[in-house]
């Protein structure tokens, strides 16, 4: 009898445990949809190409060039340091739409079909999230073909290049009248003006002309020879220690003339940026970074980008605006890296399908340094075909490894 009743008593534990499992299971689903339903706003993600921190207002430039990136840094928080895997943009990109350190060899120097779609991309996770992603690029390493298309509803590609007025008319456009109504948005909009040969428009250049900055520090370069190099990419684009023919002016040799053209198409980039942050609803969640930064001089590297890894390449913006998730006004000195923006972005839309699939990224929520936490990781990495480095978040130490075999520490 007692054998009998030890044996239902057994039974009947399963049957709750199953219950409560089921129960269990049946709640998170439940909370799951919830989530995703409810927590669905609005995603604006603003790359700005070579776009470098210290040239912009909020980040302590001297120059105005930044007054509505400033606003939105008041509004958002404000990563002080924060670096991109790789000094070029097809090599950085596939950290920043990836969350994860991908790295790419030098048999990728065509730059085809860089982002394998065996690889999950941010648009992509969006859409599984029931977003309507879209894109506007105007820089060719981006375009249809080379990867990064994956995940998006809507691709456009503005063939002009070097007009931030040309490209955020259609995105206007796009916002204003012909979005979907019954889904949230994911929009990627990737600006090429700061990108050799800086696009501008006249009227900010001759005030920087007549400014202090523009006396100091100054230097007179030369053009670079033809000869220099064999492969006619390198001879236009590479610096070498001269002024590349990319860039190059008539009769224009000094270096401060250049940085004033840099700091102008930012104000033009600037602008454009406020014609889109003013249709935005107050909701909406707004990240603006860059690819990488832009060597102007230093390491005796004018107008140029992707030939190293130091940090004037690799220091980039990163503003993020999200009432809901960040303090605004916040400036955060940690370091951090362009693959944290993914998990990030991904955390705040979905956090409990995020709980269960962080191990997929290399980045980490970046809520977690607002909060002052103990993070996961001691080393942020950068590389390139031919140099790797490892940071050293703590002690501030810097190691590069380059292909020669030449090491070097900062």
């Amino acid at each position: 009898m007692k054998k009998h009743l030890r044996m239902d008593m057994s039974k009947r534990y399963k049957i709750i445990k199953v219950i409560l499992f089921s129960a269990s299971l049946a709640s998170l689903i439940i909370l799951f949809k919830f989530f995703n339903k409810a927590v669905q706003p609005n995603v604006i993600f603003i790359t700005v190409d070579a776009l470098r921190p210290d040239h912009l207002s909020c980040y302590g430039y001297r120059r105005g060039t930044s007054p509505n990136i400033d606003k939105l840094a008041k509004e958002g928080v404000t990563f002080l340091n924060c670096f991109a895997t790789s000094s070029s943009t097809a090599y950085s990109a596939v950290g920043l739409f990836t969350g994860r350190y991908l790295m790419i060899g030098a048999e990728h120097d065509s730059f085809n079909n860089i982002l394998d779609k065996k690889f999950t991309t941010l648009a992509e996770y969006f859409k599984n999230f029931g977003y309507f992603t879209a894109a506007f690029i105007n820089n060719s390493l981006l375009r249809t073909g080379k990867g990064f298309e994956q995940g998006f509803d809507y691709f456009y590609m503005d063939n002009s290049e070097y007009d931030a007025k040309k490209l955020t008319s259609p995105v206007l456009n796009f916002l204003l009248y012909k979005r979907p109504k019954n889904k949230p948005l994911f929009v990627w909009i990737h600006y090429m003006d700061a990108h050799v040969p800086y696009h501008f428009e006249e009227q900010y250049l001759k005030a920087f002309e007549e400014d202090s900055l523009y006396k100091e520090n100054d230097r007179i370069l030369k053009l670079k020879p033809d000869n220099l190099e064999k492969d006619e990419f390198q001879q236009k684009w590479n610096s070498r220690g001269f002024i590349p023919p990319s860039v190059f002016q008539k009769n224009k040799y000094s270096l401060n003339y250049y940085i004033a053209r840099y700091d102008t198409a930012i104000i033009y980039i600037d602008s454009q940026i406020g014609n889109l942050l003013k249709n935005m609803k107050d909701d909406t969640i707004i990240i603006l970074t860059a690819d990488h930064g832009e060597s102007l001089g230093e390491h005796n590297v004018y107008f140029a980008h992707g030939e190293n890894i130091y940090d004037e390449v690799l220091h980039i913006p990163l503003i993020i605006k999200d009432n809901r998730y960040f303090k605004g006004g916040q400036r955060i000195s940690k370091s951090v890296s362009n693959i944290d923006i993914v998990p990030t972005i991904l955390s705040r839309i979905n956090p409990i399908w995020y709980f269960f699939d962080k191990h997929k990224f290399d980045g980490i929520d970046l809520k977690q340094v607002g909060q002052n936490a103990n993070l996961p990781r001691k080393y942020i990495y950068s590389y390139h075909p031919w140099a790797w480095s490892i940071r050293d978040i703590n002690r501030n130490i810097k190691y590069i490894l380059n292909q020669n075999g030449e090491e070097e520490l900062y």
